[in-house]
Protein backbone atom coordinates (compact mmCIF):
# COMPACT_ATOMS: atom_id res chain seq x y z
CA UNK A 1 0.00 0.00 0.00
CA UNK A 2 1.19 2.71 -0.53
CA UNK A 3 1.10 6.49 2.25
CA UNK A 4 -0.96 9.65 0.32
CA UNK A 5 2.52 10.93 0.51
CA UNK A 6 4.52 8.81 -1.69
CA UNK A 7 1.62 9.07 -3.83
CA UNK A 8 2.22 12.97 -3.87
CA UNK A 9 6.00 12.48 -4.54
CA UNK A 10 5.35 9.59 -7.03
CA UNK A 11 3.30 12.55 -9.30
CA UNK A 12 6.04 15.10 -8.91
CA UNK A 13 7.99 13.13 -10.79
CA UNK A 14 7.05 13.76 -14.21
CA UNK A 15 6.85 17.61 -13.26
CA UNK A 16 10.48 17.25 -12.53
CA UNK A 17 11.07 15.67 -15.46
CA UNK A 18 9.83 18.74 -17.54
CA UNK A 19 11.75 21.08 -15.41
CA UNK A 20 15.00 18.98 -16.00
CA UNK A 21 13.94 18.90 -20.04
CA UNK A 22 13.08 23.16 -20.19
CA UNK A 23 16.14 24.05 -18.88
CA UNK A 24 18.59 23.35 -21.74
CA UNK A 25 19.05 23.86 -25.74
CA UNK A 26 17.17 26.13 -27.54
CA UNK A 27 14.68 28.12 -26.99
CA UNK A 28 11.56 29.44 -29.19
CA UNK A 29 10.70 33.17 -28.88
CA UNK A 30 8.49 35.80 -30.35
CA UNK A 31 10.91 37.88 -31.79
CA UNK A 32 9.74 41.88 -31.82
CA UNK A 33 11.70 44.14 -34.46
CA UNK A 34 10.45 47.53 -34.45
CA UNK A 35 11.91 50.85 -36.50
CA UNK A 36 11.83 54.14 -34.70
CA UNK A 37 10.07 55.61 -37.56
CA UNK A 38 9.89 58.69 -35.71
CA UNK A 39 13.78 58.65 -35.28
CA UNK A 40 14.45 58.71 -38.44
CA UNK A 41 11.62 61.37 -39.42
CA UNK A 42 13.50 63.80 -36.82
CA UNK A 43 16.92 63.46 -37.31
CA UNK A 44 16.72 62.39 -41.50
CA UNK A 45 13.82 64.18 -42.33
CA UNK A 46 13.01 60.64 -43.88
CA UNK A 47 12.19 56.97 -43.18
CA UNK A 48 15.04 54.80 -45.51
CA UNK A 49 14.44 51.70 -46.50
CA UNK A 50 15.87 49.47 -43.74
CA UNK A 51 16.25 45.66 -43.84
CA UNK A 52 17.14 43.18 -40.99
CA UNK A 53 17.85 39.71 -41.64
CA UNK A 54 17.54 37.34 -38.46
CA UNK A 55 19.88 34.35 -38.56
CA UNK A 56 20.26 31.55 -36.18
CA UNK A 57 24.18 30.14 -36.02
CA UNK A 58 25.24 26.84 -34.55
CA UNK A 59 28.70 26.26 -32.36
CA UNK A 60 30.99 25.75 -35.60
CA UNK A 61 29.21 28.80 -37.71
CA UNK A 62 28.69 31.02 -34.70
CA UNK A 63 32.95 32.31 -35.09
CA UNK A 64 32.05 33.25 -38.82
CA UNK A 65 29.29 35.11 -38.18
CA UNK A 66 30.53 36.75 -34.86
CA UNK A 67 33.83 38.17 -36.74
CA UNK A 68 32.39 38.69 -40.25
CA UNK A 69 32.11 42.22 -41.41
CA UNK A 70 28.71 43.82 -41.68
CA UNK A 71 29.45 46.55 -44.70
CA UNK A 72 30.52 43.07 -46.59
CA UNK A 73 27.66 41.01 -45.54
CA UNK A 74 25.44 43.59 -46.83
CA UNK A 75 27.39 44.01 -50.41
CA UNK A 76 25.13 42.88 -53.35
CA UNK A 77 25.00 39.29 -53.78
CA UNK A 78 26.99 38.56 -50.63
CA UNK A 79 27.78 34.81 -50.17
CA UNK A 80 26.97 34.30 -47.02
CA UNK A 81 24.08 36.60 -46.96
CA UNK A 82 22.12 34.91 -50.13
CA UNK A 83 23.03 31.67 -49.13
CA UNK A 84 21.65 31.84 -45.44
CA UNK A 85 18.26 33.58 -47.40
CA UNK A 86 17.67 31.27 -49.52
CA UNK A 87 18.44 27.61 -47.80
CA UNK A 88 15.82 29.21 -45.05
CA UNK A 89 18.45 30.12 -42.49
CA UNK A 90 17.27 33.65 -42.15
CA UNK A 91 14.59 35.61 -41.89
CA UNK A 92 14.37 38.36 -43.52
CA UNK A 93 12.12 41.54 -42.57
CA UNK A 94 11.89 44.78 -44.58
CA UNK A 95 10.76 48.34 -43.02
CA UNK A 96 10.26 51.60 -44.91
CA UNK A 97 8.48 54.81 -45.47
CA UNK A 98 4.85 53.72 -44.91
CA UNK A 99 3.65 51.05 -41.72
CA UNK A 100 4.07 48.43 -40.78
CA UNK A 101 6.38 49.77 -38.58
CA UNK A 102 6.94 46.46 -36.40
CA UNK A 103 7.13 43.06 -37.20
CA UNK A 104 7.21 39.74 -35.46
CA UNK A 105 9.02 36.32 -35.94
CA UNK A 106 6.41 34.50 -34.62
CA UNK A 107 8.19 30.98 -31.91
CA UNK A 108 5.59 28.87 -34.16
CA UNK A 109 7.44 30.33 -37.48
CA UNK A 110 8.59 27.15 -39.87
CA UNK A 111 12.11 29.04 -39.39
CA UNK A 112 12.38 27.78 -36.14
CA UNK A 113 12.47 23.95 -36.63
CA UNK A 114 14.90 24.44 -39.40
CA UNK A 115 17.12 26.63 -36.47
CA UNK A 116 16.70 23.92 -33.65
CA UNK A 117 17.93 20.69 -36.51
CA UNK A 118 21.28 22.49 -37.14
CA UNK A 119 21.39 23.00 -33.03
CA UNK A 120 21.26 26.45 -33.34
CA UNK A 121 22.10 28.40 -29.90
CA UNK A 122 22.83 32.22 -31.16
CA UNK A 123 20.80 34.31 -32.93
CA UNK A 124 22.20 37.30 -35.28
CA UNK A 125 20.25 40.18 -35.84
CA UNK A 126 21.59 42.34 -38.68
CA UNK A 127 20.36 45.74 -39.95
CA UNK A 128 21.76 47.68 -43.52
CA UNK A 129 21.58 50.64 -41.03
CA UNK A 130 23.67 52.88 -40.46
CA UNK A 131 24.95 53.05 -43.91
CA UNK A 132 28.28 53.72 -43.03
CA UNK A 133 29.46 52.69 -39.74
CA UNK A 134 33.05 51.22 -38.48
CA UNK A 135 33.34 47.38 -39.05
CA UNK A 136 33.62 45.78 -35.27
CA UNK A 137 33.31 42.02 -34.37
CA UNK A 138 30.12 40.59 -32.68
CA UNK A 139 27.66 43.71 -30.54
CA UNK A 140 30.43 46.10 -30.75
CA UNK A 141 28.99 46.78 -34.53
CA UNK A 142 26.12 48.61 -33.95
CA UNK A 143 24.34 47.44 -36.96
CA UNK A 144 24.62 43.48 -35.12
CA UNK A 145 23.12 41.93 -32.06
CA UNK A 146 23.85 38.45 -30.82
CA UNK A 147 21.03 37.08 -28.37
CA UNK A 148 21.98 33.11 -27.13
CA UNK A 149 18.89 31.01 -27.65
CA UNK A 150 19.43 28.93 -24.80
CA UNK A 151 16.65 28.53 -22.52
CA UNK A 152 17.85 29.25 -19.22
CA UNK A 153 19.12 32.85 -20.34
CA UNK A 154 15.68 33.81 -20.31
CA UNK A 155 14.11 34.43 -17.31
CA UNK A 156 9.99 34.25 -18.41
CA UNK A 157 11.07 31.20 -20.67
CA UNK A 158 10.60 28.28 -18.07
CA UNK A 159 8.72 25.13 -17.89
CA UNK A 160 5.81 26.23 -15.88
CA UNK A 161 4.74 29.44 -18.29
CA UNK A 162 4.70 26.79 -21.31
CA UNK A 163 2.77 24.25 -19.26
CA UNK A 164 0.52 26.21 -17.89
CA UNK A 165 0.42 28.69 -21.39
CA UNK A 166 1.07 31.81 -19.28
CA UNK A 167 2.96 33.48 -22.00
CA UNK A 168 5.76 33.61 -24.44
CA UNK A 169 8.92 35.43 -24.32
CA UNK A 170 9.78 38.15 -26.46
CA UNK A 171 13.09 39.42 -27.21
CA UNK A 172 12.18 43.16 -28.55
CA UNK A 173 14.86 45.19 -30.71
CA UNK A 174 14.70 48.38 -32.55
CA UNK A 175 16.54 49.82 -35.25
CA UNK A 176 16.99 53.45 -34.64
CA UNK A 177 18.92 55.83 -36.62
CA UNK A 178 22.48 55.04 -34.75
CA UNK A 179 22.13 51.27 -34.88
CA UNK A 180 20.25 48.19 -33.57
CA UNK A 181 19.27 47.86 -30.12
CA UNK A 182 18.16 45.21 -27.74
CA UNK A 183 15.50 46.11 -25.24
CA UNK A 184 15.40 42.93 -23.94
CA UNK A 185 18.78 41.53 -22.56
CA UNK A 186 19.24 37.90 -21.32
CA UNK A 187 19.96 36.48 -18.00
CA UNK A 188 23.89 36.24 -17.05
CA UNK A 189 25.42 32.98 -17.89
Amino acid sequence: MTTPLRRAARSLVPLALLAAIGCGGMGRYNVHVALDHQGFRRELNTIPSVEVNLVAVNASEYPVWHGYSVTQYWTPDNPLRVTSVRQGQGKVLTFGEQPPFEQVLRRADPVWDTWADKGAMHLIILSNYPRVSTDLPGDADVRRVILPLAKRRWRSYGWFTRLFGLGDYLMHLVVTPSGVVNHTPPKPE
